[in-house]
C-alpha cells in the first residue's frame, strides 16, 4: 500500500490521511480553539497563544512572570537560580529535591498539553523551546504559552488518525521530535549541569510525565489511546528507556491502566509521601493499591 506523500503545500496526504501545517495567525486561531476544547474536557489543562512579557535572561522571577523557554533550558546557571526561588515554596531548601520536582512539572505540562491536543481536537502544536514560554506560580511551572503557534492539523478524527499504523506514527513522531528531542532533552541536561542529579533520574521524571499525560487522555476518551500511548513510549529516545512500564489492571469488571516507574522523583522527601507509582514501594503493594482503587469496597 502506498503510503503518506508531502504536496508542495506541506501537506501530507495518503489513501487514509492527511495532515496541513500551518504558523502564523491560521496556527493561533486553530491552536486557540484547539486548546479551548482541551480546557472545556480538563479544565486544569490551559495554555495561552501569541506573544507574551517574559523577564529578562537572568532574572528572578517573580510570582506569575513569565520567562522565555529557550533562555531557561539553554541556561543552567539561570535555571539553577529560577529553581531555588521556586524551593520555599514547595517546602524545601534541598537543591536536588527542588531540580527534579521542577523538571517534572515542566515537562507535564508540555507534553500534556502537546498530547491533550492532539487527542481531543486533532491539532498537534509545535513544542519546541524556541516556540515557548513557562509561567512560574506557586513555585512550580504552572503554565505555558506557545508564543509563535506552529501546528500539524489532521484530516480526520483524532481516534481514527492516530489508531492507524501510518497516521498515527506520524503524529507520534511529531510529538516526540518537538516536545522531547526539541525540548526537554535541552532542560535535562541543563538541569544535571546545573545540580549534582542523575540524568537518569531527571529522564524517569520527563518518562512519568508522558505517561501521566497518555493515562489522563484515556480516562478521559477511552481505551484506544492506550495503543497510543504505549507506541509514543517505544519511539522515545534511548536516554527513556528502561525508565518504567505501563501496566493494565483488570478488578471486578474495572479496568486501570497504570504507570510504574523504576526509579524516584524524590517528591517523598518533602514530606514522607510517596507516588502511587514509586519505585520504592514494593511492587506488590503498588498493585495491590491499584487493584483496590478500582474496587474500593474490597479494602479491608
Amino acid at each position: 500500500m502506498r503510503g503518506p506523500t508531502k504536496s508542495d503545500d506541506g501537506s501530507l496526504h495518503g489513501a487514509s490521511a492527511s495532515f496541513t501545517t500551518l504558523s502564523g495567525e491560521l496556527a493561533a486561531s486553530r491552536l486557540g480553539t484547539a486548546l479551548s476544547e482541551v480546557s472545556d474536557a480538563v479544565s486544569y489543562l490551559r495554555a495561552e497563544v501569541g506573544d507574551r512579557p517574559t523577564v529578562p535572561k537572568g532574572a528572578t522571577p517573580a510570582e506569575e512572570t513569565w520567562l522565555a523557554s529557550s533562555d531557561l533550558v539553554n541556561d543552567p546557571l539561570w535555571l539553577a537560580e529560577v529553581v531555588a526561588a521556586t524551593a520555599p515554596r514547595l517546602g524545601t531548601s534541598n537543591q536536588m529535591v527542588a531540580t527534579s520536582l521542577f523538571v517534572q512539572n515542566y515537562a507535564y505540562r508540555v507534553i500534556t498539553l502537546a498530547v491533550a491536543c492532539a487527542t481531543v481536537s486533532g491539532v498537534v502544536p509545535d513544542s519546541r523551546h524556541e516556540h515557548l514560554a513557562v509561567c512560574i506560580k506557586a513555585g512550580r511551572p504552572n503554565s505555558i504559552a506557545y508564543l509563535e503557534p506552529r501546528i500539524l492539523v489532521m484530516s480526520n478524527d483524532p481516534e481514527t488518525m492516530l489508531s492507524a499504523p501510518g497516521a498515527g506514527q506520524r503524529v507520534i513522531d511529531d510529538l516526540v521530535e518537538s516536545a522531547i528531542t526539541g525540548h526537554l532533552a535541552d532542560l535535562v541536561a541543563s538541569a544535571h549541569e546545573s545540580v549534582r542529579i542523575g540524568q537518569r533520574l531527571l529522564w524517569g521524571n520527563v518518562a512519568a510525565s508522558c505517561a501521566v499525560a497518555f493515562r489522563t487522555m484515556e480516562g478521559l476518551l477511552g481505551p484506544w489511546v492506550r495503543d497510543v500511548g504505549e507506541r509514543f513510549m517505544a519511539s522515545t529516545p534511548e536516554m527513556m528507556a528502561g525508565l518504567g512500564s505501563f501496566w493494565l489492571v483488570e478488578e471486578s469488571g474495572a479496568h486501570g491502566w497504570f504507570w510504574e516507574r523504576s526509579n524516584c522523583c524524590l517528591y517523598d522527601q518533602l514530606g514522607g509521601v510517596r507516588c502511587a507509582d514509586c519505585s520504592k514501594t514494593p511492587a506488590n503493594e503498588r498493585r495491590a493499591a491499584y487493584r483496590r482503587s478500582l474496587n474500593p469496597s474490597s479494602a479491608s
